[in-house]
């Protein structure tokens, strides 16, 4: 229901690709995706960083494995970006959206010790997770570049592989 919710207001506000564009080229819809997926990463890489001063963390292996897969996709979107002519947007820096790890947040559980850390981490990643997947999928209803469709479709299925593994983890 979300996902469809996400892709009206996409289509309704004119994200919709424009007639005639070739299969390839990025369409409103891609980039505000794009424009989405960059600082989720970030800011999922900034509370990831936390784990290394934490040595006793039960996430800080699944951190690491994470950071890998997180820094992998922000190369992918900035390619592709940069293949297309598009500049990186900072529309969102600051925002307090769902998925989005707010600088409050990352000092609250900057703060935390022991088990809390963990605790607190975890209902971040959970979030961010879930929200992730929720923005794929409308990328995946609504988007027209194939690359950034096929994109959006890894990033549904990681996020789902990554909440099974924070379930273990925790």
């Amino acid at each position: 229901m979300r996902a469809l919710l996400i892709a009206a207001i996409l289509v309704a506000t004119g994200c919709g690709a424009p007639a005639g564009s070739p299969p390839d080229s990025l369409s409103a819809t891609d980039l505000a995706f794009m424009d989405l997926v960059i600082p989720q990463n970030e800011s999922t890489l900034a509370a990831l960083d936390l784990t290394a001063t934490r040595p006793g963390s039960a996430l800080r292996p699944v951190a690491a494995w994470l950071q890998a897969r997180y820094r992998a996709e922000l190369a992918q979107v900035r390619e592709l970006l940069a293949r297309t002519g598009r500049q990186e947007s900072d529309q969102h820096d600051g925002h307090d959206m769902p998925g989005m790890i707010t600088a409050a947040e990352l000092a609250a559980v900057g703060y935390a010790e022991g088990t809390a850390f963990d605790q607190q981490l975890t209902a971040l990643l959970r979030t961010q997770f879930e929200e992730a997947r929720t923005v794929a999928r409308a990328e995946l209803a609504s988007g027209t570049s194939t690359p950034v469709v096929e994109l959006s479709a890894r990033i549904d299925s990681t996020r789902a592989e990554f909440l099974a593994l924070l379930e273990d983890a925790s």
